[in-house]
């Protein structure tokens, strides 16, 4: 079994100076090449129809699941911001989680319904 300095270079897992001291010197770059065992690319480009492999993938994986485009009747009007409002009540918001000294804690009605209608937004 490897060590943790054969994986990770160093014995302490937890050495937040040297996990601090790793970067990414490039946050822009859509390729990064990481070096381990053997090379690895990686890259952060998912433009529609740039990889032919990548779209057919996701063809295949919405067939397998609700397709939005296709399942939802879009024609049906729906009060957004009053489906949030219902769904705020019923989940009776965080319940017992303590949102003190967060900035949750002051947020006004309004804004929860905002982020409701973004979670919304986010799920479809």
């Amino acid at each position: 079994m490897s060590t943790n300095e054969e994986i990770i270079g160093r014995t302490d897992i937890n050495d937040l100076e040297a996990i601090l001291a790793v970067s990414n010197t490039d946050v822009d770059a859509a390729i990064r090449t990481v070096k381990d065992n053997a090379d690895a690319i990686f890259t952060w480009d998912y433009e529609k129809g740039r990889r032919p492999a990548l779209n057919k993938l996701y063809e295949k994986a919405k067939v397998s699941m609700w397709n939005g485009e296709t399942d939802l009747d879009w024609s049906i009007e729906v009060d957004q911001e009053q489906v949030a409002r219902d769904n705020q009540a019923l989940n009776a918001g965080f319940g017992d989680v303590d949102l003190s000294h967060t900035p949750f804690a002051s947020w006004s009605e309004d804004q929860w319904v905002r982020l409701g209608m973004e979670f919304q937004n986010w799920s479809l």
